[in-house]
């Protein structure tokens, strides 16, 4: 899956941006447009504190909710999603689909353990995704299948049938 940044990166990217204006002697008070750059460099940190507490798909802390990726795409007959789930298996993950919206959760829980004569390891690991999406057509969702292939779930949704047009005349 791509797109991921880790929140750490961002902070570390902030950490340096602060560092590069003090190296630069900008964090001098003295300095005359120092309130303006204070304003720029308050700014630049709350952006970076933004896009890495809201940015989709990435994990803000353990635990934390994911978004995964998704794509969508449409024929005459169906609309089909498929959506990034890394390492979930099919009893990991619950679809639910209401006319045009489809709902998508998945949460994996793991648990290892190691012991030894000399040592003692046990590790736990936690995932949890969930995406909301609207779908361009309304399908109905009797005929809704899906597959979990290689950590991508793909969601074939067959469309409610239209009816054909009718023209009205204007008496």
């Amino acid at each position: 899956m791509t797109g991921l940044v880790p929140k750490d990166d961002f902070k570390r990217l902030q950490s340096r941006m602060n560092r590069l204006m003090e190296e630069f002697g900008i964090s001098d008070p003295e300095a005359r447009y120092m309130p303006e750059i204070r304003k720029i460099q308050d700014k630049m940190n709350q952006l970076i504190d933004d896009f890495a507490a809201e940015a989709p798909g990435v994990p803000a802390a353990m635990g934390d909710v994911m978004k995964p990726l998704a794509d969508v795409m449409e024929t005459d007959d169906e609309v089909i999603v498929a959506v990034d789930l890394p390492g979930m298996d099919k009893g990991d993950v619950e679809i639910s689909v209401a006319e045009d919206l489809l709902e998508i959760r998945a949460e994996r829980k793991e648990e290892k353990e190691e012991k030894g004569e000399e040592f003692y390891r046990k590790e736990r690991s936690f995932s949890r995704y969930e995406r909301s999406l609207k779908l361009p057509a309304e399908v109905r969702s009797d005929d809704a299948k899906a597959t979990l292939k290689d950590g991508v779930l793909t969601v074939h949704l067959p469309k409610v049938e239209v009816t054909t047009r009718k023209k009205v005349k204007i008496e």
